[in-house]
């Protein structure tokens, strides 16, 4: 309960955070407002497949194809990140179409035009609102203890969450949830002060995802229950093109 409770609180304070970097930026607010439902059915679904294909296709041969439909049962976040984006990505551009439509029809009767949907610069307000998102979903996974790793005596790390496989003896351990926070919750206060300074539209879109990339690929080595590919969890190699989209973003749009 209180991983859902912190996942709604997240949602709408990142989107608050979203909205109000849209206005500073002559921007429509009310498309953020809108766009999160799209974002939250991309969370769930695109989370939900992420984990089915990647974590668990075990069970999707055990169950059947039905278990693709039950969302609740276990998430993965960058299959949450790639179904999410996807349909940022339509509803700007349907967004847009609409604009024009309306353009064309304020040009005829000689009205100011409305500014175009641009992916870059919504997308931009999109992620600025990531990190308290995403930290306070991460401080519920904290609080779930669902991300538990490698044994460990580092001073952050959490007992009793963690048990030998081979007995009921419970021992300090990694706590992922509690990690991906402190980082998302310390990356608020830089957007905030990044953002006291016009920066080019695309901005945090290419930014955000190259600082996030190195910290999850690092993080995981940690993990101990996940599937691996090649030595490799899905996620670390969710982290290479994550980064690479990152840093084509700010190769194209820099100047």
């Amino acid at each position: 309960h209180g991983f859902g409770i912190m996942v709604a609180v997240g949602l709408w304070f990142g989107t608050e955070m979203a909205m109000r970097k849209a206005k500073r930026d002559g921007l429509d607010p009310d498309i953020i407002n809108r766009v999160v439902t799209w974002m939250i059915v991309g969370i769930f679904v695109g989370g939900h497949l992420g984990h089915a294909f990647f974590y668990a296709p075990e069970e999707i041969t055990r169950q059947g194809w039905i278990y693709l439909f039950k969302v609740w049962d276990g998430l993965s976040s960058f299959g949450g990140f790639i179904v999410t984006s996807f349909l940022c990505w339509l509803f700007f551009r349907k967004e847009n179409n609409r604009v024009r439509k309306q353009n064309t029809e304020r040009s005829q009767q000689g009205k100011k035009l409305l500014f175009p949907v641009r992916a870059t610069h919504y997308g931009d307000c999109v992620i600025y609102g990531f990190p308290m998102a995403f930290g306070l979903g991460r401080v519920g996974c904290f609080m779930a203890h669902d991300h538990p790793g490698i044994e460990t005596t580092f001073f952050l790390g959490v007992e009793g969450v963690c048990r030998h496989s081979f007995g009921d003896t419970s021992f300090i351990c990694h706590d992922l949830g509690l990690y991906e926070a402190i980082w998302a919750c310390s990356l608020i206060g830089i957007v905030a002060f990044l953002d006291k300074k016009p920066r080019f539209p695309g901005f945090y879109l290419a930014m955000i995802p190259m600082y996030y990339a190195p910290v999850r690929f690092s993080l995981d080595y940690l993990r101990t229950a996940d599937v691996r590919y090649f030595g490799l969890t899905p996620a670390q190699y969710g982290t290479m093109i994550l980064f690479s989209i990152g840093l084509t973003v700010f190769l194209i749009f820099r100047h």
